[in-house]
């Protein structure tokens, strides 16, 4: 009986070639909600009969400031820098460091909305084939690659044609499913192709909606991203 060994070292070979795959679909996932290293752009949240409305500024490596534009959330901001958030309130020179798995509205948290990149905050463990809701998609599994991620895994169906993102689900470390995300068709913001919106829902069924608009691209000052200190 002739060996397997040609077989198997097919398979070894290929391996690489998967796992480089996966990161160049997270890659494309990741450009639809930042087409460019910095930009601003209007973030809407919808929940029931609420809303909000927040100015979007990030930068390359994944610092992000949310302003307020709607009445109630006039004057406050959140920052977030690397794993650490904070609250930046009317009035008050004192920020207020919360925790990034703080909620803005319904299920949404904070670090949900100011920041998700897949390819970041996670690394691929299995690529897969998988046809969902008649599409043809990658299905990727995912683990956190930081401790401080709450999330620590994720399944990912991308659709193959387009590359673009179907929808998500976020587990906890004990496999519970902590909330799933389905994300809206693509619209085009100065010629880049970025996402319109999601939909962020937790089991018990609350969900939030988040609409993305007016994108703006280029550099952001880097002032927009200091904490304020208390002194001044």
């Amino acid at each position: 009986m002739r060996p397997a060994r040609p077989f198997l070292a097919m398979l070894l070979a290929a391996l690489p070639i998967l796992a480089q795959s996966g990161d160049e679909i997270l890659a494309r996932v990741d450009r639809l909600r930042h087409p460019w290293p910095s930009f601003t752009m209007e973030l809407t949240l919808k929940a029931a009969d609420a809303a909000q409305t927040w100015k979007v500024s990030a930068r390359e490596n994944g610092d992000a400031r949310l302003d307020g534009l709607s009445a109630k959330e006039k004057g406050r901001a959140v920052l977030v820098l690397g794993d650490q958030m904070w609250l930046l309130l009317p009035g008050s020179r004192r920020p207020v460091k919360v925790s990034p798995q703080q909620r803005m509205m319904g299920p949404a948290a904070g670090g949900d909305v100011a920041r998700t990149r897949f390819r970041e905050d996670y690394q691929v463990q299995a690529l897969a084939e998988e046809p969902v809701e008649g599409q043809d998609c990658w299905r990727l599994e995912l683990t956190a690659s930081r401790a401080s991620l709450s999330a620590r895994r994720v399944v990912l169906w991308v659709i193959r044609s387009s590359s673009l993102p179907l929808k998500a689900e976020f587990r906890l470390a004990s496999g519970k499913l902590a909330r799933s995300v389905t994300f809206g068709p693509p619209t085009q913001a100065l010629g880049q192709r970025v996402l319109s919106g999601m939909v962020i829902e937790e089991p018990s069924g609350a969900k939030v909606e988040l609409l993305f608009s007016k994108w703006g691209r280029g550099a952001v000052a880097p002032a927009t991203f200091e904490l304020p200190s208390p002194d001044r």
